[in-house]
């Protein structure tokens, strides 16, 4: 079936930041700025940038409180599994919960449509890029080939220019929640045949924060894993909620990286459910739903909790647990994803789904409890269901105790003046991985990822999921695979670390890593392994 879709840090170092990043904006931001947001925004006077407008500011002309709608979807009629559709890739001037803003987008909204597929089918994706900078696509979390016109962000898709994407999802694909956006390696293409970034060798600084932040995001569901839950709880109602903030300048442009400004996690900022301004979700009492939970946003974390309740996780970066848990607070950072079931109280009420307080280092940034949505209680009850225990169907196999044909150590960290961040005491090459020797298919690896800095860093790895075997020096049990997990910040000099094994079941090709704020990615925390037959 065929779519066509178109188009804290402490002052000084925040400060420190922002001089960084104006340093990049003065070679190659002032046309970036215009492929984000619009070509007007060239005329915007420091006056208009350097002091961010308070929330409360940014917030006006929205309408709170509507009720909650989920993304568009885009999906096969039944008839045919494979599914085909365009992406256009536009500067755009959308509705943000009532506000008029200018952004970018795939389809003309601030949340791009959900992409559901079927395990086994084929996905054709077309992407038309309508920027005036470079842009791709990254599938993230999806176990496809990272090569070919496959997943493979080394992909460059110039101004004015297209490509395809045919991604061939196993027929044994995890069923879960995973989610696409830009992963533009430079703002420029090389001369045919070269990679992504304009350049073959060294370090060229990426724009995946400004694209992402502009609104080049979305969610993709493979299968439905209520499929996988016992039957009376196989038809629940499902949402999907997109976490995605903005920060908003006093002409209603969302803010890019710039000579003028930058984006700053711990400046005023917009947080969004769906592009919708804290809506309400009506519920039944003892209702249960499903919720597919997706941080879809840049730089920033969430520290989810809804008042009263509890989350029954059965799900976890797509792919099914192997054992249900029921937190009180779940915590997304950049590109994290739950699956989680939430049962509506006996009696009627409200109760706030809320980011609490939360920071994630004394380098890093610190965000304010937000209110992002409301959950109402009403109606007639319904029949209250059981909650699922154990482990789900086709939940990954455990690999405590299988072979290692390997061990790495990757090194985060950054430079003392904020300007730049590595792995290995490595900035990103697009010609060289920071491991010499490659890992083979059909192999599992033990990675030890310590991070020297004094900020959380979400490590993240492209084609497969691992399992976490400990944090902290503290063994983890086995209950999940993850595709994107918080590394600790060093306490007292002492590196935080998280171990984790990785299987290299199959899919040759670079296997790209990095840690998902995006700002650190483009500034040099990323790199990538040779995976051999």
């Amino acid at each position: 079936m065929s779519h066509d879709i178109g188009a804290a840090a402490d002052a000084q170092r925040r400060q420190i930041r922002r001089t960084r990043r104006a340093i990049h904006a003065v070679t190659a931001v002032a046309v970036l700025l215009s492929a984000a947001v619009g070509a007007e925004a060239m005329a915007a006077s420091p006056a208009d940038v350097a002091q961010p407008p308070s929330t409360a500011d940014q917030e006006k002309g929205m309408r709170a409180g509507m009720p909650f709608h989920d993304p568009a979807t885009v999906e096969t009629d039944g008839t045919d599994p494979d599914l085909t559709i365009t992406l256009g890739a536009t500067r755009t001037r959308f509705d943000v919960s009532g506000r008029e803003v200018y952004g970018a987008s795939y389809n003309g909204s601030f949340v791009a449509p959900t992409i559901k597929v079927a395990p086994g089918s084929t996905v054709t994706v077309h992407l038309v890029n309508h920027l005036r900078v470079a842009t791709n696509l990254h599938f993230h979390g999806l176990h496809v080939s990272p090569e070919g016109q496959s997943d493979d962000p080394f992909l460059c898709v110039a101004p004015g220019a297209d490509t395809t994407y045919r991604l061939s999802i196993p027929a044994d694909h995890p069923q879960g929640t995973f989610w696409y956006h830009s992963h533009a390696m430079g703002t420029t293409c090389p001369a045919p045949g070269g990679g992504m970034a304009g350049h073959d060798t060294g370090f060229t600084p990426g724009d995946v924060e400004n694209q992402i932040f502009a609104g080049l995001s979305g969610a993709l569901v493979v299968g439905d894993d209520r499929t996988l839950l016992p039957p009376c709880l196989r038809h629940v109602t499902a949402h999907t909620f997109v976490l995605k903030d903005i920060q908003i300048d006093t002409a209603g442009r969302i803010l890019q990286n710039t000579a003028t400004d930058s984006i700053n996690s711990n400046n005023p900022t917009v947080r969004l459910v769906n592009g919708r301004l804290r809506p309400v979700l009506a519920m039944r009492p003892n209702e249960t739903q499903l919720w597919r939970l997706v941080n879809a946003g840049a730089d920033i974390f969430y520290q989810l909790q809804l008042d009263g309740y509890h989350f029954t996780v059965i799900g976890e970066d797509g792919r099914p647990v192997a054992r249900v848990t029921n937190p009180d607070t779940l915590l997304l950072p950049p590109a994290k994803r739950y699956d989680v079931l939430v049962t509506a109280s006996a009696d009627p009420g409200r109760a706030v789904l809320r980011t609490i307080v939360y920071s994630n280092g004394p380098q890093g940034d610190s965000y304010p409890d937000t209110p992002l949505a409301t959950v109402a209680v009403g109606g007639r009850p319904v029949r209250r269901l059981p909650e699922p225990s154990g482990a789900m169907p086709t939940a990954p196999a455990d690999l405590a105790a299988v072979p290692i044909a390997q061990r790495r150590t990757l090194d985060l960290s950054e430079s003392a003046d904020g300007n730049t961040f590595f792995i290995n005491g490595r900035q990103f090459a697009m010609d060289a991985s920071i491991f010499a020797t490659p890992a083979k298919v059909g192999t599992v690896e033990e990675w030890t990822i310590a991070n020297l800095s004094g900020e959380d860093h979400p490590f993240h790895l492209h084609t497969n999921a691992f399992q976490v075997m400990s944090v902290n020096g503290v063994p983890q049990p086995y209950d999940r695979y993850a595709d994107t997990v918080p590394v600790p910040h060093a306490v007292d000099g002492v590196p935080g670390t998280v171990v984790i094994r990785v299987p290299f079941a199959d899919y040759p090709g670079k296997w790209v890593f990095h840690c998902h704020i995006a700002a650190h990615e483009d500034h040099g925390m990323m790199s990538y392994i040779n995976v051999v037959p």
